[in-house]
């Protein structure tokens, strides 16, 4: 038997890219879905300052409460609204951030000390409304001196649909909104009007 190699001719692979077609058919796909995604993260960019500013307002005051009580502390643990990280602003605008201040030491030459401040970043409002406006303080008893209340409501660019509130009721306990655009009683809408 006579075998003979076999001599194929080599074979040709010929390079295979996109077409044009086919390129602007992914452009095309790829704004679409763009342009779906964009509006719905930043709604959720949106949503998550809103809760993150009270969720750390609540922290706060929490806070408050707790070191009212643990240091016995017969002058009060302060919360306000700030715009210097240091001291009380004494207006109703807590947009800026808010500190925690220890009254005890009121007297002394450097004033209250601070035991906490939070800055507040972004674009949105955070209004006080009630006696507690301007500012809280929790007594030894764990309780709001003056039997105050307080209302904060963050509010970004979309308006009071989507609103958050922290409310603190006269025994100093905080509650927040569980339904974006209402009260914390959930049929009481909300405004992002300042009260006059």
């Amino acid at each position: 038997m006579n075998t003979q190699p076999s001599t194929s001719s080599p074979t040709h692979h010929q390079a295979r890219g996109f077409t044009l077609i086919e390129v602007l058919v992914t452009i095309a796909v790829s704004g679409i879905l763009m342009s779906i995604a964009v509006p719905g993260f930043s709604t959720f960019v949106l949503n998550d300052r809103g809760a993150a500013q009270v969720n750390s307002l609540v922290a706060s005051v929490n806070y408050a409460r707790s070191t009212a009580v643990d240091r016995n502390s017969s002058a009060g643990i302060e919360v306000c609204p700030s715009t210097d990280g240091k001291t009380c602003s004494r207006s109703a605008d807590w947009s800026h951030g808010w500190v925690v201040l220890d009254l005890s030491t009121a007297a002394s030459p450097s004033g209250p000390t601070l035991l906490q401040a939070v800055a507040s970043a972004g674009t949105n409002t955070l209004i006080g409304t009630g006696p507690g406006a301007q500012g809280i303080i929790y007594t030894s008893m764990g309780g709001l001196r003056g039997a105050t209340n307080l209302v904060v409501t963050v509010c970004d660019s979309r308006g009071a649909s989507f609103a958050r509130d922290l409310e603190l009721n006269p025994i100093g306990t905080p509650a927040t909104t569980q339904r974006p655009g209402f009260q914390v009683n959930g049929t009481t809408a909300l405004s992002c009007v300042p009260a006059a």
